[in-house]
């Protein structure tokens, strides 16, 4: 699945954070946005998932327009979003919180295998199946958060700091995992990531956000090896 977005501007009530925000991700790529702590990304984020409305712009998914469509309709066609922070359902069992991912999907004959591949990704959360979700540790809850992402059959998948708060041999895993499902599934994926050593090893290309609007956009390899970039976001 590709998404188009078009000179997108958004914010909360009546400020706009974000400006003339033009991105564009390919069926199957690997993308990241970048930037510093406020730079807008988490925004950007909410708004391709509808979870804020747009004070102008178009945002378009296999080039059918999507500006006007509420959340559950943008995941009805195949978008989900994993937010910054993981909000798992902490009073839930972790099988329960899986199963909140498939609540929209009508194929219900395919819900335990989908469990199972899942369970065989991160067997942390087969063998806590049945814990609540509120006692994992800051890592199973990402893989918690990214397993329930799956069980709605995404196409395209938004990752909000996938690294935040995690320790660094956990998001070596994560990163495994999201380059398998990407190569096997062909899911695309929109990486949202303060750590850009992780991103750009990541994602094949890269939009680099600064103050609400993009500044630089470009192959992941040549972003890393840009001056600029290393000096602002790597401290080299």
């Amino acid at each position: 699945m590709n998404l188009k977005v078009r000179d997108i501007e958004s914010g909360y009530g009546l400020t706009s954070v974000i400006w003339d925000i033009d991105l564009d991700v390919q069926s199957g790529e690997i993308v990241a946005i970048i930037g510093s702590n406020g730079a807008g990304k988490t925004t950007t984020m909410k708004t391709i998932m509808g979870l804020l409305p747009s004070v102008k712009g178009k945002i378009f998914l296999d080039d059918i327009e999507i500006t006007d469509l509420d959340t559950t309709d943008r995941v009805k066609k195949g978008m989900c979003i994993i937010p910054e922070g993981r909000q798992i359902f902490y009073n839930l069992t972790l099988e329960e919180n899986l199963l909140m991912g498939a609540v929209l999907f009508k194929e219900r004959s395919t819900i335990k295998s989908d469990l199972f591949t899942i369970y065989d990704f991160f067997p942390e959360i087969k063998n806590r199946k049945t814990q609540m979700g509120g006692t994992l540790s800051g890592g199973e809850q990402q893989m918690l958060a990214i397993g329930r992402g799956l069980m709605s059959h995404p196409k395209i998948l938004l990752i909000d700091e996938l690294s935040l708060g995690l320790a660094p041999l956990i998001v070596e895993r994560l990163v495994e995992f999201l380059r398998a499902i990407n190569r096997k599934q062909g899911i695309s994926i929109v990486l949202v990531e303060q750590d850009v050593e992780t991103a750009l090893s990541l994602a094949s290309r890269a939009y680099v956000m600064e103050t609400g609007r993009i500044i630089a956009s470009g192959k992941s390899e040549e972003l890393y090896y840009n001056k600029k970039i290393r000096e602002a976001y790597l401290g080299i």
